[in-house]
C-alpha cells in the first residue's frame, strides 16, 4: 500500500489550488492506498511524487497494468510538499503539468 494526501493537508491544499481533485476526499490526512482501491476509483489520473518515496517507472507499469485508461505520471513532490523557498517555483511548474495533462487528455 501507498499513501495519498488527502484532507486537511498541504498537499492536497496545493492540489486543489491547480484544479485537481482526489477520488479520496472524503478520508483524512495521508490513508494507505492499495492497487485495488485505485481500480476500483476508477481514476483519470494518478500523478507518483518523487517524495517522500521516490517513484520510478516500475510503478508507473505495474499500476498501468491494471488501470490501461489512466494517465500516469512521475511528478516533482518538492513542489506539492515543501514549504517556503520552493514555492517561488511551484506555480510555473503546476503551470506547465496543467498543460502536459490537458495537451493528453486520457482517452
Amino acid at each position: 500500500p501507498e499513501m495519498a494526501a488527502v484532507g486537511d493537508t498541504f498537499i492536497n491544499d496545493m492540489l486543489s489550488r491547480c484544479g485537481f481533485a482526489t477520488v479520496f476526499a472524503n478520508q483524512m490526512r495521508y490513508p494507505e492506498v492499495d492497487l485495488k482501491q485505485l481500480v476500483d476509483a476508477k481514476c483519470d489520473l494518478v500523478l507518483l511524487s518523487s517524495e517522500p518515496y521516490p517513484f520510478k517507472q516500475k510503478h508507473i507499469d505495474e499500476i498501468q497494468a491494471q488501470l490501461p485508461h489512466t494517465k500516469i505520471l512521475l511528478i516533482d513532490g518538492e513542489m506539492f510538499s515543501w514549504y517556503g523557498s520552493r514555492l517561488q517555483y511551484a506555480a510555473d511548474y503546476f503551470i506547465q503539468l496543467r498543460k502536459e495533462i490537458d495537451t493528453n487528455k486520457v482517452n
